[in-house]
């Protein structure tokens, strides 16, 4: 999602032409409207107290508080109390009721807010949230609200008449601020509204005198009927812009940011504010002109620039960074050069609002049309890195803006996948399932669709190794999906790019299914590039996957006679085996006791089986002879005994007899086992230990002779602490007979070594083992 930062021309440039045209096809919208209400008293009735007429008169306020509760406030997804952020009491709907004069009252005003805000009247409704009372010193610090209903829109509120002051209403929207002061309200003369769109930032002022009394009310949009309005004619202007930017980056997703900030729920056209829903229609209709699909998005940016904070002695910029490239702040951090940027889409959703599986979508910054330009958008959250020794000093910088998306109808697929191709996997399976119920005249069509999908997938496929990708994944699903397209080219394409990417996918039973459908013949080259992965950037290659195998030994196990068929095991096997055998020259480390199998140790049985079934003997035994000269790689525990467990049954139920490499293989184990557990380990009769270090410095002398004497039980190293060091070293690296503790006493401190019997303890458990493994090894006959 990475991309790297682009310089823009200092002249007209395509984001300037394009900004234009949307300036053309758009007009403004209010975020705030506001005016008196044709009725004073809301006819308030309160629960426990009875009616409550406003202006308030002497002690109906404190009864009125009396009946209320403490107002909290939104945090994420905390609901706080602090006094320091509002200061309020505020009367579920529940406690009280209105008169229906003063409920008609606010049906006009919303009639009037949809009107002034751009949206349709017909469908927006009011819905009473709370009674809300400050009193003297009241208020509440900027923020915005949730939404507190499915497709909320806006907030009303209603000041009612009774005399204060100060508790102003300030709205701000961008750069953009109103300030409602309810004069006729806070006169005690009438009853005031206001409604503004959720998203804006509002604070209510601290009130100086009186007690301001409102009613807050929720605005909320109602789905849109069946039949829609007519869409309207996309302007020339912009339908150019569009289909200029298409021409130039057929790829490449067109952003029109939006002004106003939507959450996922609130991301649908119909929910649009303002000049953002008149803009997302003439986008849209400029869209379906150029040949374009059309989609919301939440726009996330992540900017991280080098930064010197002027406290901090180690920060420093080079002489070679231009002064006029670095951005002063209030708090002493100057902002130097980009580091890095990502800015990528996600969260999405159609037209109607369904949201979309596709994952995060990377965009270029170039195409991002705003009437803020990119540069000027507001952080959401920033975090200051100072010098840490390993990295220098950088700001990471986070911002977020919701989006009209464009892209070519006939590169939906491409965009879709570039970003996250696993998400959009469980959709394509289901397009494919579906091709089951088409009627036979739609069939090709809708297969071709399918088709353009999986080459998409394709060749966005995520890398997939088998170190980091354990869990199932919708991965697993592409190939029976794939396979069912009955699409030669396409199956070949996928096992092409799993040779480079992916070794975690299983084929167990496609490779078989694909080569049954298109013959023997026809994967040839790609199934031997899986058997032969190419070298990474390093110049390493992979050892075999196991699945690799897995899929192996069902080809090889086919009962068919085809010659292509023989040919091609053959090949197989022997790429496979020179592969497996290259592990010779590429030892691996392995802790001496380990209890699970290696890659190589788990996928052992597979490969013999492919190898005895095709009747490559030859092979089969190069493969015994190299796991017997192999044992720290291949284990009596882990690897070997395992697959004879496995092989022997197997032979004996496929062939009728075990093939001559298995059958000396398991007579050598045996014999081994024999001879491991003749005779039984016994505890040692004095205090001599192995004496089995190979330093040969003063330090490991000593420790070595201490080892070799049968009297000492305990003995004392005075040493510095890297010498002590070492010699710990020494005894955990050939696992002595020792443990230690330190004696901090004197100069330099003792290591203080104890004698045990841990290779007495040692050979008891492997005795154990090599019992059951003799007991577990299977009969030939």
């Amino acid at each position: 999602m990475s991309k790297a930062r682009k310089k823009r021309d200092t002249g007209t440039t395509q984001l300037d032409w394009l900004a234009a045209a949307i300036g053309q096809a758009t007009r403004a919208a209010k975020f705030v409207v506001d005016g008196a209400l044709p009725v004073a008293d809301p006819g308030l009735v309160v629960e426990g107290i009875g009616p409550v007429p406003v202006p308030l008169r002497r002690g109906a306020a404190k009864a009125l508080i009396a009946a209320c509760h403490v107002a909290p406030f939104g945090k994420g997804t905390e609901t706080l109390v602090d006094e320091r952020v509002r200061k309020t009491f505020e009367l579920d709907p529940q406690k009280f009721r209105l008169g229906d004069e003063w409920t008609s009252a606010i049906a006009a005003a919303t009639r009037t807010t949809a009107a002034a805000l751009g949206l349709p009247a017909d469908r927006l409704e009011a819905k009473l949230y709370k009674l809300l009372v400050y009193e003297k010193g009241g208020f509440f610090r900027p923020h915005r609200d949730s939404e507190k209903h499915d497709r909320m829109v806006a907030s009303l509120i209603a000041v009612l008449p009774n005399p204060f002051e100060g508790g102003r209403l300030v709205v701000r929207h961008g750069p953009a601020e109103r300030e409602i002061p309810f004069r006729e309200a806070a006169a005690g003369n009438g009853a005031w509204f206001a409604a503004f769109y959720a998203d804006c930032e509002h604070e209510v002022e601290r009130v100086t005198h009186g007690q301001r009394l409102a009613l807050a009310y929720n605005l909320v949009l109602a789905p849109e009927r069946a039949v829609r309005p007519a869409k309207p004619a996309p302007a020339d202007a912009l339908v150019a812009a569009i289909g200029g930017w298409v021409a130039r980056h057929p790829a490449e997703p067109l952003v029109f940011a939006l002004d106003h900030h939507y959450t996922q729920r609130g991301l649908s056209f119909d929910l649009l504010k303002g000049a953002d829903r008149t803009r997302a229609e003439e986008v849209a209709a400029a869209a379906d002109h150029a040949g374009c699909l059309v989609h919301l998005a939440q726009v996330s940016r992540h900017l991280t620039n080098s930064a010197f904070d002027e406290d901090d002695e180690y920060g420093y910029y080079g002489d070679d960074e231009d002064e006029d490239d670095r951005e002063s702040r209030a708090d002493g951090v100057e902002v130097g050069e980009v580091i890095d940027e990502e800015l990528y889409g996600e969260e999405w959703a159609d037209r109607d609002g369904r949201k979309q599986p596709w994952g995060a979508v990377a965009f270029d910054p170039a195409a991002v049309v705003s009437s803020v330009p990119l540069d000027d958008w507001k952080p959401t959250s920033e975090e200051y890195e100072g010098y840490t020794g390993n990295a220098g000093n950088t700001l990471d910088r986070w911002y977020h803006r919701s989006a009209v998306v464009v892209w070519p109808r006939e590169r939906h697929y491409d965009v879709v996948t570039r970003g996250n191709a696993t998400a959009s996997i469980p959709q394509f399976c289901s397009l494919v399932k579906k091709l089951a119920k088409t009627p036979k005249a739609k069939l090709e069509p809708a297969r071709g669709e399918c088709l353009r999908f999986a080459r998409a997938l394709v060749a966005n496929w995520p890398h997939r190794h088998s170190h980091s990708h354990a869990a199932p994944s919708p991965c697993d699903q592409f190939p029976a999906s794939v396979l069912a397209l009955h699409d030669r080219d396409a199956v070949a394409a996928f096992l092409t790019v799993l040779a480079e990417r992916d070794d975690v996918t299983p084929l167990t039973t496609f490779v078989v299914a694909a080569c049954r459908e298109f013959g023997w013949d026809a994967f040839g080259r790609e199934l031997k590039l899986l058997m032969s992965p190419p070298a990474n950037q390093y110049g390493h290659r992979r050892e075999l996957a196991p699945r690799d195998l897995d899929w192996l030994a069902e080809v090889c196990g086919e009962r068919t006679h085809d010659p292509e068929w023989r040919l091609l095991a053959g090949e197989l096997c022997k790429a496979a085996v020179t592969r497996f055998c290259e592990r010779a020259s590429q030892p691996r480390w392995a802790p001496p006791d380990r209890t699970t199998a290696t890659a190589a140790e788990a996928s052992l049985p597979a490969l013999l089986r492919a190898l005895a079934a095709a009747g490559r003997d030859d092979d089969l035994a190069r493969v015994v002879r190299f796991v017997r000269e192999s044992p720290s790689e291949f284990t009596l525990d882990c690897g070997q005994v395992p697959a004879l467990k496995a092989l022997v049954p197997w032979s004996r139920e496929r062939f009728g007899s075990v093939p001559p490499p298995l059958r000396a293989w398991l007579d050598a184990v045996r014999t081994e086992l024999e001879r491991a557990t003749a005779r039984e380990p016994t505890p040692p009769s004095d205090w001599a230990r192995p004496a089995t270090v190979e330093c040969r410095c003063g330090y490991c002398t000593q420790l070595n002779t201490f080892l070799a004497d049968p009297t000492a039980a305990v003995g004392r190293i005075p040493a510095s602490e890297d010498r002590r060091s070492h010699v710990i070293h020494q005894i955990e690296r050939h696992r002595s007979d020792v443990s230690h503790r330190l004696e901090r006493t004197g100069r330099p401190y003792t290591l203080v070594l104890t004698k045990t019997t841990g290779s007495y303890e040692r050979a008891v458990r492997r005795y154990e083992t090599d019992c059951r493994l003799l007991r577990d090894l299977p009969s030939l006959v």
